[in-house]
This record gives structure tokens, C-alpha cells and sequence, in this order.
């Protein structure tokens, strides 16, 4: 193998990690908390792997102690984006990306975003008269109650535009099976 070879199996390999790198930052950006590093990271590690993966093959991977892996795949598969596989031959038990971890994600962050507008929608319907406000708060009164139901529209559009997404994903998912 000369060294162009080399490089060039490098290059390959390092392209994939990089690709690997930016979509688990971009998970750690979709959490409203910012998330949990390791959790995206072993996400990432199972969406790029074409086997089932070991808790010690994630470990080693990530270079973080088995009993960290342990704990937040158990998150991963709680939360229906992983799923955990035994062979007979093997006492160890491995790990696969759900089928269905796209929808199940978009489902997780769907979820917290109505959690969000029944809040809005709880706030504005004990939302206090004018007449109960002082009057030097009233231009900021004015202004919040403004923003809060601006934010509550757009969350009420955003529902109503995607209602019957499941059933569009999984027909045009399965047309590019």
C-alpha cells in the first residue's frame, strides 16, 4: 500500500467522523438544555454503525468507562431511539438505532413544544384585566401580553400545519425503501 492509499483511506475515514461530529452537535443543539454530550454522541455512534454495537465497543469508541455508556443507552432506549438486541452465542448485549428514531425524535420535540403552547395558552387565559395592572406597568403589559400571544400563534400554526406528518413521513419513507 503506498502512502497516497494511505492518506486517502484517512481522508475517507476522517470525513465520516467529521460527519458524525457535526450531526452529534447538532443534536446537543436541538435539546432545549443543551443535552446530554454523551447521550448524542452515542446516538451518533449507532445511527453511523451498520452493526448492533457492544457496550464496551461504545466505550472504547468514545473513550468513556462502559458503566457511563451503560447508564445512557439505557436513556436512548427508554426514550425509543435505541434498541437492544442479544445473540444466543453472546452473553453481551448489543445496541442498534430504533428504525423509526427520526420520528420518535421529532415526536420527543413535537411533545415539548405543545407542553409549551398549553402554557402559553394557560397563561393567557388567566391573564389579568388592564384594570388590575398599575398604571406604569400598563405599556409593559401591553408588550408581554403581545409576545406571549405571538408565541402561542405560531405554535398553534405549527400544529395545525403538521397534523398528518406521521402518515405523509411513513408513506414517502417507505417509497425510498
Amino acid at each position: 500500500m503506498t502512502l497516497t492509499t494511505t492518506l486517502t483511506k484517512g481522508d475517507k475515514m476522517s470525513n465520516l467522523q467529521n460527519l458524525q461530529n457535526q450531526f452529534s452537535y447538532e443534536l446537543e443543539k436541538l435539546s432545549a438544555d443543551g443535552g446530554n454530550l454523551l447521550a448524542a454522541r452515542l446516538f451518533t455512534l449507532l445511527l453511523f454503525s451498520s452493526k448492533p454495537l457492544s457496550l464496551q465497543e461504545m466505550a472504547d469508541q468514545l473513550e468513556v468507562t462502559k458503566a457511563a455508556v451503560s447508564i445512557r443507552i439505557r436513556d436512548l432506549e427508554a426514550g425509543g431511539l435505541s434498541v437492544k438486541k442479544s445473540k444466543i452465542s453472546d452473553r453481551r448485549d448489543y445496541y442498534y438505532v430504533a428504525d423509526d428514531n427520526s420520528l420518535v425524535m421529532a415526536e420527543t420535540i413535537l411533545a415539548r413544544m405543545k407542553q409549551f403552547l398549553l402554557g402559553t395558552e394557560s397563561i393567557l387565559a388567566n391573564w389579568p384585566e388592564e384594570s388590575e395592572i398599575q398604571e406604569d406597568q400598563l405599556e409593559d403589559y401591553h408588550v408581554a401580553k403581545k409576545r406571549i400571544q405571538d408565541f402561542h400563534l405560531i405554535y398553534q400554526l405549527v400544529f395545525q400545519r403538521i397534523d398528518g406528518i406521521e402518515d405523509e413521513w411513513r408513506s414517502k419513507r417507505g417509497s425510498n425503501d
